[in-house]
């Protein structure tokens, strides 16, 4: 079966901060983070109220990640995002890499994320991420 990913519709989307979050017609979430800027503790934080008054106690969100250039995040941030508190809502993130240094980062936070129900995968391509996301859809 091929899933037909090339078309979306953004339901809403909503600016922070430090990015903007969209929600899908397929039931992703996107979250796009922006460029050359820190993501602190209260940015995480704000991320996740917001998903949580979303959230219907149910069915758990697939969530794309896309870097910045140059997006860097604050070790309690990374730490708040590493807990099993924080990805209670999450069936599946994929995230976008864009540099070396990225690609650390969310090896260590895979590390720490594989005993969680949650599954996390890097990308380099966006569509590979969106068609692996869809597979927990159905």
């Amino acid at each position: 079966m091929t899933l037909d990913t090339s078309t979306y519709t953004v339901i809403e989307s909503v600016t922070d901060n430090v990015s903007t979050i969209e929600f899908w017609d397929n039931d992703i979430v996107y979250i796009k983070l922006k460029d050359n800027v820190q993501v602190e503790l209260e940015d995480s934080k704000k991320q996740y109220h917001l998903l949580k008054s979303r959230y219907d106690g149910i069915n758990k969100y697939i969530i794309l990640v896309e870097t910045g250039i140059d997006t860097s995040i604050s070790k309690e941030a990374r730490e708040f995002g590493e807990s099993p508190e924080s990805n209670e809502m999450t069936k599946a993130m994929a995230v976008i890499v864009k540099s070396l240094a990225h690609r650390i980062i969310i090896n260590f936070i895979i590390k720490f994320t594989r005993y969680q129900t949650m599954k996390m995968r890097m990308f380099d391509n966006k569509q590979k991420a969106i068609d692996w996301l869809l597979t927990f859809n159905y």
